[in-house]
């Protein structure tokens, strides 16, 4: 009852394998998609020839005799998921459904027909009936429904035959702690298809789980491997669109995307070994002569801090960091005011996204030397891909006792979007407020080999403009203004007869 195609050498090696729980990582349009929904109608198929019958524990615990039929309490009869990171994220694995789904076994309402069960494709709740047509079948009811993996405590049923789990590099560990269980459920089969690309972090579970499948493969597990160029059905044409995105992106993650290949150093977007090999700065708490200092800020949203990194120009390292929580923002302002006049920083980059573009106008109005940069899809690849470039060649660095720094850039991961873009996110779901910090502090830097200038990008890619510095000279009073309103309401808050005391001397 599957659907026809024609699989490529690695889909046969998939379809021959009689192992439970098929682990697979392919390159981007490497054909994984239809090889997983044959896998998915061959469960289909091998579930409706399976009644479930009483084994001897089964007897033994409800009192019926061994062998007896107990299809009849299976609810529904075949059950099917589809897992995939988010609703946003299945639309794909939806939509190739849909295509290949025999239309002669989704179940439809008649016109004027109410209640009952099957109504065709449900794009609101993204599930669907089937009733199987061939005679003598032990089970004829399927339900599939797609599942978002976002809330892992939402993945709660008595057990499906079959699981296709999707992107499953963007799936978080206790999603997959709560599937692997259901597939010991009794009266199901039990079997899944876990695909996706390689996590940049080898400790991610869908590393761990594909190793384990690839070097001990059984009747349980088993391993695949996929680049996109074994699809046999991609033109030379689209072949040669697939290199040229050599172009717009670090080799590591091309590598990733279309070779299946897990990063080196394996823990995250940024390099493990460049990231402890930048980590070997020294913290100073005061300004040297004859250097020049710049600074990234970014400022705390919800349970966030604000923090602010200062580097020193020509050489790229940080030299000074301040955090804050749970401050009012009156006083976040002022302590960043006061280092800026301290360290003497000519260039200040801030995210001015949201809240940061009122805060922007504020420190704008004072005075002060800062650069909006606005987040987005665009900007903020290009901020981590310049970053990237410098870990890379060795041109940035930061004090090896910010341990926050370094567990939040190997935390950093990336994923494609839907619409050829790619967003970055931290695989512990933590903050990344020191990232963006000291990203944007590089950005302020000179360039490497030179004496002064913003330091750019480093690779142009397509469609991105760099936003350049405005620099804006600051007040020599400014300091003096933020100390009168300190010591203001200092003396507001004494008592008369205090104030007066000092007032007069």
């Amino acid at each position: 009852m599957a659907f026809q195609y024609t699989a490529s050498p690695w889909q046969k090696k998939l379809h021959e394998s009689d192992a439970r729980i098929k682990v697979i990582w392919a390159g981007r349009r490497a054909g994984k998609g239809r090889a997983v929904l044959t896998e998915l109608m061959r469960a289909i198929t091998q579930a409706s020839i399976s009644p479930f019958l009483a084994s001897k524990e089964v007897a033994e615990a409800t009192g019926v005799r061994i062998g007896h039929n107990l299809t009849p309490t299976l609810e529904p009869q075949i059950h099917i998921w589809i897992v995939a990171p988010s609703y946003a994220q299945s639309r794909q694995a939806w939509n190739e459904l849909k295509q290949f789904m025999p239309s002669n076994l989704v179940v439809r309402r008649k016109p004027g027909q109410g209640g009952g069960r099957g109504s065709g494709w449900n794009e609101d709740e993204k599930t669907v009936w089937l009733n199987l047509q061939k005679p003598n079948l032990a089970r004829r009811e399927v339900y599939l429904e797609i599942k978002s993996a976002d809330d892992p405590e939402s993945l709660q049923t008595a057990g499906p035959d079959f699981i296709w789990i999707t992107e499953s590099q963007d799936i978080k560990e206790a999603a997959w702690n709560k599937l692997r269980p259901m597939l010991n459920s009794a009266g199901r089969l039990g079997k899944a298809c876990v695909e996706g690309i390689p996590p940049f972090s080898r400790s991610h579970w869908f590393a761990r789980l594909y190793r384990y499948a690839s070097e001990n493969p059984t009747d349980e597990y088993q391993g695949f491997h996929a680049t996109s160029f074994e699809n046999v059905f991609l033109t030379e044409r689209q072949k040669k669109s697939i290199d040229e995105e050599k172009n717009t992106m670090p080799d590591q993650v091309w590598e990733r995307m279309y070779l299946a290949k897990q990063p080196d150093g394996g823990s995250g977007f940024f390099r493990g070994i460049k990231i402890d090999e930048a980590a070997t700065g020294k913290e100073i708490w005061s300004p040297e002569k004859n250097r020049r200092y710049v600074a990234g800020l970014d400022l705390g949203k919800s349970q966030d801090y604000t923090v602010f990194i200062v580097k020193d120009s020509r050489t790229r390292e940080s030299v000074y960091s301040l955090e804050m929580s749970g401050t009012d923002w009156v006083n976040q302002l002022e302590s960043i005011a006061a280092e800026i006049d301290r360290w003497g920083v000519d260039d200040v980059r801030i995210d001015s996204t949201g809240l940061g573009d009122v805060v922007f106008d504020h420190l704008m109005s004072a005075g002060l030397p800062v650069t909006p940069f606005k987040f987005s899809m665009q900007s903020k690849y290009q901020l981590f891909q310049n970053y990237y470039i410098a870990l890379e060649n060795g041109d940035v660095s930061f004090p090896s006792e910010w341990i926050t720094l370094k567990k939040q850039l190997e935390d950093i991961s990336i994923r494609p979007t839907g619409n050829g873009g790619y967003t970055f996110y931290t695989e512990s779901q933590q903050h990344d407020d020191w990232v963006d910090s000291e990203l944007l502090a590089l950005m302020a830097c000179d360039p490497p080999g030179s004496e002064s200038g913003d330091y750019g990008f480093g690779r142009p890619i397509r469609g991105m403009t760099p936003i350049r510095p405005i620099p804006v000279k600051r007040p020599s009073n400014f300091i003096q203004k933020v100390r009168e309103r300190k010591r203001k309401k200092f003396l507001d808050n004494l008592p008369d007869e205090v104030r007066e005391e000092i007032l007069t001397g």
